[in-house]
């Protein structure tokens, strides 16, 4: 493992000596009102030439290339008084000006105008959405599954440590009924080594969480909602790189970088992480003693150490007549993984391990007024998979990691034991095209499609079957057609009304009682959504949406992972009537917002376990109702609370047949192992020149409650003593100080701050108490 860290230190060194570029003389900012809003919409002249530029949604503007001599920067914006500074350009230099504008107060009395960033237009929008913007966690030890575990209505639930699979409520939703997209195309496709749970947040600009409805430009099923990671697409020069390293031999490793040459309209960057961690922390379990008897015991996880890496190159041009962004990226990315225990944390495992690796390459093209009033995108990508399973050990482990008996077949997880080598190829493509045809109205029309196939090769497996069963292949298409119309009846009243289309058609097989049993399917769905915002006073709003949702079952469900989920091809679509109703409050100093939901869901797939293996399985018709809400205060400058709750009643609606019961004691029981009443909290001091005119502190402490749940059902045994999940509250605090103009930043944090015992997914043991330092430098 250290021989990998020590290369992992030096490609990422040659990184940043390929990144190193000289400084061009250039003038930049940010300007903000005098609560320190980012200004959008700014008009900033730089005079005496005839150059200008406006601000965009966060305020920054940027002239480059300036020659030497003195200049007047004048800043104009409608409601607030114009400003003039004079600034002095000398050669290769690079001057900041931070701006502050002030209100008028006389000539507007009766008026106000206000500039509202992308990110409020699209909470605003017709869809119920959250909008994270992730600037301020960059210098943080975090990843997608960290920030995303802060929106209401959204529990992030995982197996264990770092890079252990993480599992997504939204609304009462679920597992892969919640898919995950970034820029809009399903993260499935990008390989195991880019999933949620270990996507850092260097990569990313802002994260879109969609509760009950999906809007069609993300192109792809989705039952109950949809979370879309938005990266980095600004066209500036920078080199962002971050170290971070703390408990459980846990090191974190970002370099990204890119250059522009802004007068050709040429762009070139990289995106590259590495992170490890050893995920050795304390848990309590039982080890057997001589007799066999189970005596309780506090370990380390023994065998749990995980890795991920990505090393993206990008190319391409922009501004151009025959495209506004023309990009061509190659990545490869993967991960290494030791599998510690079962999906209940029942059985330790010693040596059983996964390791995937894949390259891939994707262009993307883009073109506003291609045709009069019409908008093109379009999006194509080349994926290739290789991946190796190995579980071929007669030893039997303890959670101690001592060797306690020797097995004479089988391996830890399988009865054939394993040395599996699988190969998986995917091509994808999604075109996207907006008409606005005349000024209230607007269509998109937006078509995703993907072809998956996979083979593998496992001598030892074969040797017990008889039979290469792994070298059948499976394949899957899948297609999703959307056609969408937004029309504004009004200033106040918007409706957005969408059609959708599924497709499947997927061969697989299945291994039972020793037997190989080849099934194909193909499957036709329609999907529909209406959705409608009316603003009932200036800073108020209503939303109310319905959709008729249908999520195809994927790959991995299907045709199990080859590891601990076995497959299943004869599942069954899920389908879903969801109904949302939603209220917005938006102040300068607070935001309030409320979602009321309900969902009645039909053939959910669900991750059934067992001590030695998973599989996913149709099995429960269900009825959801919820609410959660969140506030946003912001009392002074330097301090932002949010606060936010969520409760959900999750039912079956399964009848006696379905379940298999000789009565209906299981309808109408909340369903098992799902969090109902949740909710987070967070204080937020941010202070500018506390320390010094160009340097920034930051302090904060974030809080997570889970409500007690039980594991299994409700109705079934004593209440008194059934196995249930605790009331957890999780504490993490924070500090982080930045220097030399936002250039260098170090950060200190503790997660768990009260070493709270932790349990997630099927009652698994989480890590306690945790320390970690990260240092970034930005340039730019």
């Amino acid at each position: 493992m250290m021989h990998q860290f020590t290369k992992a230190i030096l490609f990422i060194l040659l990184l940043v000596g390929t990144l190193s570029f000289g400084q061009q003389s250039r003038l930049w900012g940010t300007v903000t009102d005098d609560k320190g809003v980012p200004l959008l919409g700014v008009t900033v002249q730089l005079e005496p030439t005839e150059r200008y530029v406006v601000t965009d949604e966060a305020g920054n503007f940027e002239f480059l290339k300036i020659r030497p001599d003195t200049y007047k920067l004048i800043f104009l914006s409608l409601g607030f008084e114009p400003y003039e500074e004079e600034v002095i350009v000398k050669n290769s230099t690079s001057i900041q000006r931070d701006i502050r504008l002030v209100e008028k107060t006389a000539a507007l009395d009766e008026v106000t105008v206000t500039g509202k960033s992308k990110a409020q237009k699209l909470r605003e929008s017709t869809v119920n959405v959250s909008v994270m913007k992730t600037e301020q966690f960059l210098a943080r030890n975090t990843n997608t599954s960290d920030i995303i575990k802060q929106i209401p209505g959204v529990v992030v639930r995982q197996t264990g440590g770092f890079g252990s699979n993480a599992e997504v409520y939204l609304n009462g939703m679920t597992g892969k009924s919640v898919p995950f997209f970034l820029d809009g195309i399903p993260l499935s496709y990008f390989g195991s080594g880019l999933g949620l749970n270990v996507l850092p947040a260097s990569l990313m600009d802002q994260i879109e969480v969609y509760k009950g409805v999906v809007p069609v430009h993300l192109g792809a099923d989705a039952l109950g909602g949809g979370i879309n990671v938005i990266t980095r697409k600004s066209y500036k020069n920078y080199l962002d790189a971050s170290y971070s390293g703390g408990s459980f031999n846990s090191h974190k490793i970002n370099v990204n970088g890119q250059w522009v040459h802004p007068e050709k309209g040429w762009t070139m960057g990289v995106n590259s992480f590495y992170n490890h961690s050893d995920n050795n922390y304390k848990v309590d379990i039982e080890i057997p003693d001589e007799f066999g008897n189970p005596n309780p015991a506090t370990v380390r996880r023994f065998h749990d150490g995980f890795s991920n890496y990505l090393l993206g190159l990008y190319g391409g041009v922009f501004d151009k007549a025959y495209a506004d962004r023309l990009i061509l990226s190659v990545r490869y990315s993967g991960l290494e993984d030791d599998i510690q225990h079962n999906a209940i944390m029942a059985q330790p495992y010693g040596e059983v391990t996964y390791d995937e690796a894949t390259i891939g390459t994707s262009l993307e093209y883009e073109k506003k007024e291609i045709l009069k009033e019409t908008d093109l995108k379009w999006y194509g990508a080349y994926n290739q998979t290789r991946g190796h399973f190995i579980d071929t050990t007669l030893s039997v482990y303890t959670w101690d990691g001592k060797v306690f008996d020797r097995r004479t077949d089988g391996g830890e997880i399988s009865t054939s034991r394993n040395l599996l080598e699988f190969n998986s190829k995917n091509l994808l493509g999604r075109l996207n095209i907006t008409h606005v045809p005349w000024k209230k109205g607007k269509f998109t029309l937006n078509v995703f499609s993907a072809w998956f196939r996979r083979t593998g090769e496992d001598p030892v497996a074969a040797e017990f079957y008889g039979e290469d069963f792994f070298a059948n292949p499976t394949v899957l298409f899948k297609n999703a057609t959307g056609l969408a119309y937004e029309h504004d009846f009004s200033e106040k009243l918007v409706s957005y009304t969408a059609a959708k289309h599924f497709w499947l058609d997927a061969e697989g097989y299945a291994i039972q009682n020793l037997e190989f049993i080849p099934n194909e399917q193909e499957v036709s769905n329609l999907g529909f959504l209406q959705s409608l915002k009316y603003d009932l006073a200036d800073n108020f709003l209503i939303k109310a949406s319905y959709e008729y949702a249908t999520r195809l079952p994927d790959e991995f469900e299907l045709f199990g992972d080859f590891t601990l989920i076995r497959p299943n091809p004869f599942l069954e679509p899920e389908q879903s009537h969801n109904l949302n109703l939603g209220l917005q409050w938006n102040r300068k100093k607070i935001n309030w917002d409320a979602n009321f939901f309900y969902r009645d869901t039909d053939n959910i797939i669900w991750l059934r376990t067992s001590q030695f293996f998973a599989q996913y399985q149709n099995l429960l018709k269900a009825r959801t109702l919820g609410i959660d809400m969140e506030v946003r205060l912001r009392p002074f400058q330097f301090l932002e609370i949010t606060a936010n709750a969520t409760y959900q009643d999750l039912r079956n609606r399964s009848p006696r047949s379905v379940t298999g019961t000789v009565d209906n004691r299981y309808f109408n029981a909340r369903l098992p192992n799902i969090p109902y009443l949740f909710g987070n909290g967070e204080l937020r001091f941010n202070k500018k020149g506390l320390f010094g005119s160009e340097n920034n502190f930051s302090a904060w402490w974030s809080g997570s409650y889970v409500n007690e749940f039980f594991l299994f059902w409700e109705v079934d045994g004593n209440r008194d003593f059934k196995n249930t999940i605790p009331s957890q509250f999780v504490q993490n605090i924070g500090v982080s100080y930045t220097i030399l103009a936002n250039k260098a930043t170090v950060s200190l944090e503790c997660t768990n701050l009260l070493d709270e015992k932790v349990f997630d997914n099927f009652s698994v043991q989480r890590p306690g108490r945790a320390f970690y330092v990260t240092l970034r430098t930005f340039l730019n």
